[in-house]
């Protein structure tokens, strides 16, 4: 389950990781994220920039700093590190839809915003079920909650026409999001979900990343929902992607407009 360990909350709000903290809430740039095992990722452009728990980074980025550093001199670390997951981003053909990702993200965090981004990199928790009957794990690209439906929603990322098809096109999406809440093992997952979404709230907003969300219970009554987010590299794209979807059973979809982030 994704859920902060107590002892890493206190060291971020209280103890040696609070300098560490601070900087992460300052950095627009960066995004918080709750994980299992107690564990607690920062997220630069999509890129895991730091895993607080141990202090570890991925060294695929190349050339990447000490994570001592993130402790002793967290401006001077997250400088270096998104210095390192740029140059490594410059070869992902898909680097924009990253982007758009995040800032989706970012741009949706009020308690007043009708759409409220939680987690970002979404996978459910399967350690309850059968090795053998384990479904083939699947990232949702954002998990939030529509205050206005009262129900928790799945947001799938698309930045240009090119997106559309492929391993990570819209019916694959949809495949896992239907595998996931009407599959065999739905029960389960829905239980987790619920679990891991009250857990997230918990935290950020102990955090001081959410404000207070107290109608939880409402949530678990609804079934979760899937949205698409379409940012489209030229107008022209629109009515395609809005053909694509009609023929779909889950056809909501959402646009980003230039550099408009918020979800509407």
């Amino acid at each position: 389950m994704r859920k902060i360990s107590k002892s890493l909350l206190d060291r971020m709000l209280t103890g040696d990781l609070q300098n560490l903290f601070e900087y992460i809430k300052s950095d627009r740039d960066l995004r918080l994220e709750v994980r299992s095992e107690g564990d607690a990722f920062v997220y630069y452009r999509k890129g895991k920039a730091l895993g607080i728990k141990k202090l570890e980074v991925d060294k695929k980025y190349g050339n990447v700093p000490a994570t001592s550093l993130a402790v002793s001199e967290p401006r001077k670390y997250f400088n270096q590190i998104k210095t390192s997951i740029d140059t490594w981003l410059l070869n992902k053909k898909r680097r924009n839809e990253f982007d758009t990702q995040q800032n989706v993200a970012i741009s949706n965090q009020n308690y007043n915003d009708k759409y409220i981004v939680l987690d970002m990199e979404y996978r459910f928790e399967q350690s309850m079920i059968k090795k053998e009957e384990r479904k083939k794990a699947a990232t949702f690209d954002l998990l939030g909650i529509d205050k206005a439906s009262e129900r928790i929603v799945f947001f799938e990322v698309k930045r240009g026409i090119n997106a559309l098809n492929g391993k990570s096109g819209i019916e694959s999406h949809i495949k896992d999001f239907e595998e996931y809440m009407l599959g065999k093992h739905s029960e389960v997952f829905r239980k987790n979900l619920m679990k891991d979404v009250e857990n997230i709230i918990q935290d950020k907003t102990k955090l001081s990343l959410l404000e207070n969300i107290n109608f939880l219970n409402a949530f678990n009554e609804k079934d979760p929902d899937l949205v698409f987010i379409f940012h489209p590299e030229k107008d022209s794209e629109i009515e395609i992607f809005s053909s694509k979807l009609k023929n779909q059973k889950y056809s909501k979809f959402m646009l980003v407009n230039g550099d408009n982030y918020k979800l509407n």
